[in-house]
C-alpha cells in the first residue's frame, strides 16, 4: 500500500506542474498578444513607456498617475506615426499623429459616455449618436461637414471617444485584445485626422509689428534697415569723416623754391556744363622798350662791353 500511494502522490505532483506550466503559457500569450499584433503590422512592442502619460491628458488619459501605460505598440500606419496602448484595467488608446498642432481641440464621443472634464470645452451638438464639444466653436462648425457627419454615424459603437491633443489624434475603446478593433480602431482615428486638417496650426507668439511699418515683418532679423536708420547712420558717417579730417594748411612758398604757383581763379578754366559762359585770359602787357618810354625819361646807361677791343 505504500508504494501504491507514493505513486499516486508522485502523479499528482506532476499533474500540478503540468498544470502550472499549461497556465504560464497561456497568459504569457494573452499578455504578448498585442506583440503579434504589432508584428503584423511592423510596429515595434514595449510593456511600458510611462512618458506618453506626459504627452496626452484629455478626453480618456484624464485618469489618476497611478493608472500606468502598458502593452505599448508603435510604429508607421498609413504613413504615418502611430501608437496602441492600454491604460491599465480602463481603455485601450489608439494615436494618429498630425502634420501640424493646433490650439483647437474637437472632442467627438458617444451619447452614452460621459462629458469632457475640461473646462475649457463647450458643447457644440449632436451628430447622430455623437455628441461634439470643442474649445473654438466658430472652428468646429467648419469641421462638421458632410464626411465628419458620415464619420460619426459610421463608426463602431466600441470606439467610444475620439479627439485631438497636440500633434495627435486619438480615439479610446474599452480594454480589447482583438485584432479586428484595433484594426478598426486605427482605421478610425486616421480617417478623423484627415478631417481635421482645416484646423488653423498653432502659430508662435511674435512681438508687435512697427508702427512706421505695420505690414512689414515682426521680427528684426528678416525686416529691412527702416530709412530714418539709414539716413541717420550716413550722418554720423560725415560727421565723423569731417571730425577725422585735418585742417587746411596755408600755401606759403619760400624765395627759391621751384614748385609753380597754384592758378589763381581768374585763370581756372569755366565747367564744360555752363553754355554760353567763357572765361577770358587777362591781358599781359609786353615790356616797354626804350623808344616807347614817356619823354624825358633819361636813357639807361650803356653797360660796358667786356669783349670789346680798345
Amino acid at each position: 500500500m505504500t508504494i501504491v500511494y507514493f505513486v499516486i502522490a508522485v502523479l499528482a505532483l506532476a499533474g500540478a506542474v503540468a498544470l502550472l506550466w499549461l497556465d504560464r503559457q497561456r497568459s504569457s500569450a494573452v499578455r504578448h498578444r498585442r506583440a503579434v499584433w504589432g508584428d503584423a503590422h511592423e510596429f515595434k512592442f514595449r510593456e511600458t513607456d510611462n512618458k506618453l502619460r506626459k504627452v496626452f491628458h484629455r478626453a480618456t488619459m484624464n485618469v489618476p498617475d497611478r493608472v500606468a501605460v502598458q502593452d505599448v505598440a508603435f510604429g508607421h500606419f498609413g504613413g504615418t506615426e502611430a501608437v496602441v496602448f492600454d491604460l491599465a484595467e480602463t481603455a485601450t488608446v489608439v494615436a494618429v499623429r498630425r502634420a501640424t498642432p493646433s490650439s483647437v481641440v474637437v472632442d467627438l464621443r458617444h451619447e452614452d459616455v460621459l462629458a469632457p472634464a475640461e473646462e475649457d470645452v463647450e458643447l457644440l451638438g449632436a451628430m447622430g449618436p455623437r455628441v461634439m464639444f470643442s474649445n473654438n466653436l466658430d472652428v468646429a462648425r467648419r469641421v462638421c461637414d458632410r464626411r465628419m457627419v458620415a464619420l460619426a454615424n459610421n463608426a463602431p459603437p466600441f470606439i467610444e471617444v475620439l479627439w485631438n491633443e497636440g500633434n495627435w489624434v486619438l480615439g479610446s475603446m474599452p480594454l480589447t485584445t482583438e485584432d479586428a478593433q484595433l484594426d478598426t480602431g486605427l482605421e478610425v482615428v486616421r480617417r478623423f485626422a484627415d478631417l481635421l486638417r482645416v484646423l488653423p496650426p498653432t502659430v508662435d507668439p511674435q512681438d508687435a509689428p512697427d508702427p512706421r511699418d505695420p505690414h512689414g515683418p515682426t521680427r528684426a532679423e528678416l525686416a529691412d534697415e527702416k530709412t530714418e536708420s539709414m539716413r541717420d547712420k550716413q550722418r554720423r558717417a560725415r560727421l565723423a569723416a569731417a571730425s577725422d579730417e585735418p585742417p587746411p594748411e596755408e600755401a606759403t612758398t619760400a624765395v627759391g623754391d621751384d614748385a609753380p604757383p597754384s592758378p589763381t581763379r581768374a585763370w581756372s578754366a569755366a565747367p564744360e556744363s555752363a553754355p554760353g559762359r567763357r572765361m577770358q585770359p587777362m591781358p599781359v602787357r609786353p615790356p616797354q622798350r626804350p623808344y616807347d618810354m614817356p619823354p624825358g625819361t633819361p636813357p639807361p646807361a650803356e653797360r660796358p662791353n667786356r669783349h670789346r677791343k680798345d
